[in-house]
């Protein structure tokens, strides 16, 4: 087991903390591929059931439910897969789910 996968989505010091892979190729950082947009989230989802439920389509480098300060979810979030085939079945596959 590596650090990503136990401890990306536990309590530190009373905080979610998340722990993901780097992407140090900063042209696929700004160019956005592998990146999906998720909207229409039901507020009782989080990071983690996020990334269960989009977890077949490929390896996940990061994945983020975006929430008000408040920790309430504002209904979407981002899927970052480690390549474009990855993202790409997972739209095909839910879009408009």
């Amino acid at each position: 087991m590596n650090a990503v996968e136990t401890k990306n989505n536990t309590i530190l010091s009373g905080r979610m903390i998340r722990v993901t892979w780097s992407r140090r190729d900063p042209f696929l950082r700004r160019s956005g591929v592998g990146n999906v947009f998720v909207k229409n989230l039901n507020e009782s989802i989080d990071n983690v059931q996020l990334q269960e439920l989009l977890k077949g389509f490929g390896n996940i480098l990061s994945c983020k439910v975006v929430s008000f300060e408040d920790g309430v979810s504002r209904g979407f979030g981002f899927v970052y897969y480690d390549s474009e085939d990855c993202a790409n079945a997972a739209i095909k596959n839910l879009n408009g789910c």
